[in-house]
């Protein structure tokens, strides 16, 4: 899926890349998680098949998403179910062990990446939505990210379902 980086998604749309909302539990019910009003929604990092913008990443931001991936500061993208990586090419990539999704390394740890979910990230009044394959585009497909992003990644919060404002789903 292809969307181009710093692409200002409408006041009032889940905080996601889909135009369905975001569903969170809190207890046994259901309900939908919204951003606070007057805050922006940028997309960042879906890439679709090309690499728009290469270069070095900074090791700071690279630690912060891998932090945020390993802390499952990851929101579900609901029915809009798994994506592979457009960019990798042949099953040795995408299938590196066999199984599905890629396993970059940094600073000696490494872990798979699943083509499913995206961060939320919010510095002052932005919320960046990006997938979680972005690790896997910065690492294994040098992609480098808006320095606008980089900085929120670094300075700003993961935001995670009890930093959304809950409204029940009806019954």
């Amino acid at each position: 899926m292809y969307i181009e980086d710093l692409t200002q998604l409408p006041p009032g749309h889940p905080p996601s890349p889909y135009r369905f909302p975001i569903q969170i539990q809190r207890g046994e019910r259901w309900g939908q998680g919204i951003l606070q009003v007057g805050l922006a929604l940028y997309a960042v990092g879906w890439l679709g098949n090309y690499v728009p913008n290469k270069g070095v990443t900074p090791s700071r931001c690279i630690s912060q998403l891998w932090e945020a991936y390993e802390s499952k500061l990851v929101f579900s993208d609901g029915t809009a179910g798994w994506h592979d990586c457009e960019l990798c090419h042949g099953e040795d990539e995408w299938y590196p062990d066999g199984k599905v999704g890629p396993i970059p390394e940094w600073q000696g740890r490494r872990q798979r990446i699943y083509g499913h979910g995206h961060f939320l990230i919010q510095h002052n009044e932005t919320v960046f939505v990006s997938p979680a394959l972005i690790l896997h585009y910065i690492l294994d497909h040098e992609y480098k990210p808006p320095d606008v992003f980089i900085e929120a990644v670094e300075e700003g919060k993961f935001l995670g379902p009890k930093d959304l404002f809950w409204i029940e789903n009806d019954s």
